[in-house]
């Protein structure tokens, strides 16, 4: 019950950040902080997820975000949403999620680029993307439809 409850919010907490980041370019710390303090309590309860992997996964997937936001290519608001990502999903999974995420946000710049939605350089809101390839590997776990990659 615990799992269904787990998968159901983070869903939900998902699915707000990538409305509101892509209606206003901004993912809300107002969110973003609760989440990281749940998800981390969630952790601890969980019979199925470890604490100490949850964060260390999500210090990884913020470390691999810190070069484009240095750069200016991100912002601040998509490295705190890749330590959540990690704090959800854990290691392995959430390296699957970020570079999912990271994919088809790429592909849909692409896509807008060539039918001249966008500019190349213009911004993009990264957040809806990462919350999409979170979700599906969300999903996925839950349903063990990820052991064709990494089996068990």
């Amino acid at each position: 019950m615990l799992e269904i409850f787990r998968l159901v919010f983070f869903i939900g907490i998902l699915a707000a950040i990538s409305v509101y980041d892509a209606r206003h370019a901004v993912i809300p710390n107002k969110i973003v902080y609760p989440a990281i303090i749940i998800a981390i309590i969630l952790a601890l309860v969980s019979p199925e997820a470890s604490v100490v992997t949850s964060l260390l996964c999500g210090v990884v997937l913020a470390a691999i975000l810190l070069i484009p936001v240095l750069l200016g290519r991100m912002g601040i608001g998509d490295l705190k949403l890749a330590f959540l990502i990690g704090l959800m999903t854990g290691f392995p999974d959430g390296i699957l999620a970020l570079f999912s995420g990271i994919a088809l946000g790429g592909l849909c710049a692409i896509v807008l680029v060539v039918f001249r939605v966008k500019k190349a350089g213009d911004m993009i809101p990264y957040g809806p993307f990462l919350a999409a390839g979170t979700v599906a590997v969300l999903v996925a776990e839950r349903f063990s439809l990820l052991s064709f990659i990494y089996p068990l």
